[in-house]
């Protein structure tokens, strides 16, 4: 079982991300797909895609299931 490291600086990084990231990476936490928080926000699922890509940036990880878990140890759902 692999294990996945974690950006020690993206705590800090984290506390960039807007509010829109955020909703979306807790949504995505919970196992919704693009298309599903798409529905639930009334977005386009490309627009899911871009905050999502924003945030990854943002937090410096390589994916969004790290800028979840990222972004739920610091506090942030």
């Amino acid at each position: 079982m692999g294990s996945m490291e974690l950006n020690s600086s993206s705590p800090s990084q984290a506390k960039n991300l807007t509010q829109r990231e955020i909703e979306i990476l807790k949504w995505s936490a919970e196992g919704k797909t693009a298309g599903d928080i798409a529905i639930i926000l009334s977005l386009k699922e490309r627009t899911i895609h871009f905050h999502i890509a924003s945030a990854i940036q943002k937090m410096g990880v390589c994916n969004k299931t790290a800028a979840a878990v990222q972004a739920a140890l610091s506090g942030m759902f």
